[in-house]
């Protein structure tokens, strides 16, 4: 409407000057894809459904940012408001070619038709269901085209060395926490190829950047994601034994903590006898502009911030975003609206738990790699981290770990997965299993685990927001299985068991009503609807959601048995060693439950691919 494109334009969203998307003083390609007047005009028209797809179209051959801007400012030296969307439209078909064509598909270097680790799974329904998934890796396989690298300021792509395994769906590029999910199925899948490939992409990244950004394109260079880079380095070598590539990954695991430790860190000062000042992290980005890849809903979602709180509002939607959880409640002060966002009044447990984890990590690693003495540089830094960790998160009085929110002075009590990340990345004496028992129970009590389809991301209803109740996403319910069955306690890893049949079921059930693994669930009801809520349709696909479940089918594949309705065609469709399952050709126009998605190969390409 007019009264929207008038607030996308009407205020300097930008500081008064370009923002790069990096700190590098090059222009490059950040002036097209990261800020000005063409991203503004193109966002005030809404010339796309989806924000995302202006920022993933590359420019057409022996043209640069600068050009392109040069040009846009030429024809269009007035008021945006003046430019119609045909205008704009005419003008970015001119300049940029469509997006998601800088990236081909590729085959698998280790492919494997049948792993011997599913032939192992008894149950006949889930083993068809492994191998259905193992076949998309084939479909979610990507490789740079040759001008991503020789020509780089064209694309708002970031060059990687080696194929990767995307998401699915918009999400066409890589992306940092996904990965590490993917790389739980591709080491299940037996692709150890593929996945130290993916880890070397990370290691690339890090020494190019100094950490990994949330995704794969250069308007993501103001923020990162979970750091799950060194986990992944750890299950990869515990598929693999390999010591070599260890001892290969230890200097970007170094750097990439540095990143966290140096611009991500806060003091928290805990009010005790000792009046402590602790040392922990943060999500928190430098940005303090909208996100380009959701510009126009930022933009409009801050319609009644001026000034510092504007920015202050666009600092912590991209610190929300940085935390992968884009949005919840978990970041908003009245617990319900996105206008109440605050995530930098936040010190996250999961993200001081997922630090906690590369301590130990890197503690064994230099054991592993015979150096003494940072072995013990990094076990005392986990045995102080720890005991810290436990004075600014652990509340005796609710029995577990919570987020501590600066501002209030006090915890946010209510019932997250988030919660449970401290048994997952075991940053607690695992000798004392009744902690793990009193947090399981605290879980329980709120009613967490009483959903039919899985564990929610909260229990705040009503948000609207894709990272809360009823939604269920794939590494939150793997996180908390993983954690219980991590303990000790056989009756907390009996209980592991029990939500992992019920997540699997939710995904068997879904997949066979719509051929297609999806990025989250509507865990409230039993037949495996899918999710709802956030900035954009649910995805299909799905990278994580296919690493977990298959990551899960393995772990428990001589107890899990199906029982949910028959599933006759899942098994029937799962035929000889040499051919793929049968699967539906699906075009960008092609839709499950009312749901565009465009990640699936027609089989002709996927039977090519493996001959």
């Amino acid at each position: 409407t007019d009264t929207e494109i008038s607030r996308l334009i009407g205020a300097d969203y930008f500081n008064g000057s370009v923002l790069p998307c990096d700190n590098e003083t090059s222009p490059g390609n950040w002036m097209v894809y990261c800020s000005g007047r063409l991203l503004q005009a193109v966002m005030a028209v809404k010339l796309y459904p989806d924000s995302k797809t202006f920022v993933d179209q590359p420019m057409k051959a022996n043209l640069t940012g600068e050009v392109i801007i040069s040009e846009f400012n030429h024809r269009f030296p007035g008021p945006i408001e003046k430019i119609s969307k045909e205008e704009v439209a005419d003008f970015v078909n001119e300049f940029f070619d469509k997006e998601g064509l800088e990236l081909d598909v590729c085959e698998l270097p280790d492919w494997i038709p049948r792993p011997s680790s599913i032939s192992q799974i008894q149950d006949p329904t889930y083993q068809a269901f492994a191998q259905r998934l193992h076949f998309i890796w084939i479909q979610l396989c990507r490789k740079m085209k040759p001008e991503v690298k020789t020509d780089q300021e064209r694309f708002s792509l970031l060059y990687v060395p080696h194929q990767f395994i995307i998401p699915g769906g918009r999400f066409r590029e890589f992306y940092y926490w996904d990965a590490y999910w993917i790389i739980r199925g591709l080491l299940g899948s037996q692709l150890y190829s593929t996945a130290r490939n993916m880890i070397r992409n990370f290691a690339y990244i890090i020494d190019k950047h100094g950490f990994i950004p949330n995704g794969g394109r250069v308007y993501y260079l103001r923020r990162s994601q979970p750091p799950f880079f060194a986990p992944m380095v750890y299950d990869y070598y515990m598929a693999t034994q390999d010591v070599q590539f260890v001892n290969d990954m230890i200097p970007a695991i170094e750097k990439e903590y540095q990143f966290w430790s140096k611009r991500r860190s806060v003091n928290v000062t805990v009010e005790d006898v000792m009046n402590e000042t602790l040392h922990m992290f943060q999500y928190r980005t430098e940005a303090q502009t909208p996100r380009p890849e959701s510009f126009r809903e930022d933009v409009l979602s801050a319609e009644n911030f001026e000034g510092r709180k504007r920015k202050q509002f666009f600092k912590d939607i991209g610190s929300a975003a940085e935390s992968g959880w884009d949005f919840s409640s978990r970041w908003f002060k009245d617990g319900g609206n996105l206008s109440s966002i605050e995530t930098t009044n936040i010190v996250p447990v999961d993200l001081n738990a997922f630090l906690c984890y590369n301590m130990n990590i890197m503690q064994f690693f230099y054991q592993l790699t015979g150096n003494p003495i940072k072995h013990m540089e990094w076990s005392t830094r986990l045995r102080n981290f720890r005991d810290a960790f436990t004075k600014v998160f652990y509340v005796p009085a609710r029995k577990g770990w919570y987020d501590y929110n600066l501002r209030a002075k006090t915890h946010n009590t209510d019932f997250f997965p988030s919660n449970a990340a401290p048994l997952f990345a075991q940053c607690y004496d695992p000798m004392n299993s009744q902690l793990a028992v009193d947090v399981y129970n605290q879980m329980e009590t709120s009613g967490a685990f009483a959903m039919p389809g899985g564990v929610p991301t909260s229990l705040h209803k009503n948000t609207h927001q894709q990272w809360d109740y009823p939604n269920g996403w794939s590494p939150l319910n793997h996180m908390i299985i993983e954690g219980l069955r991590k303990s000790i306690n056989p009756t907390l890893q009996q209980k592991a068991f029990i939500l992992a049949k019920k997540w699997l079921e939710t995904n068997v059930m879904t997949f066979n009503a719509s051929n297609a693994m999806w990025e989250k669930y509507d865990v409230k009801e039993p037949d495996a609807k899918l999710a709802t809520g956030g900035e954009y349709e649910v995805q299909a696909g799905f990278g994580w959601t296919n690493g977990a479940a298959l990551d899960l089918i393995l772990t428990y594949s001589d107890r899990l048995k199906y029982s949910g309705p028959l599933l006759q065609s899942l098994i029937s469709d799962t035929t000889s060693s040499s051919d793929p399952p049968s699967t539906t050709p699906i075009t960008s126009s092609s839709t499950y439950f009312g749901f565009s998605h465009s990640f699936l190969l027609p089989c002709t390409i996927i039977v090519a691919l493996l001959l």
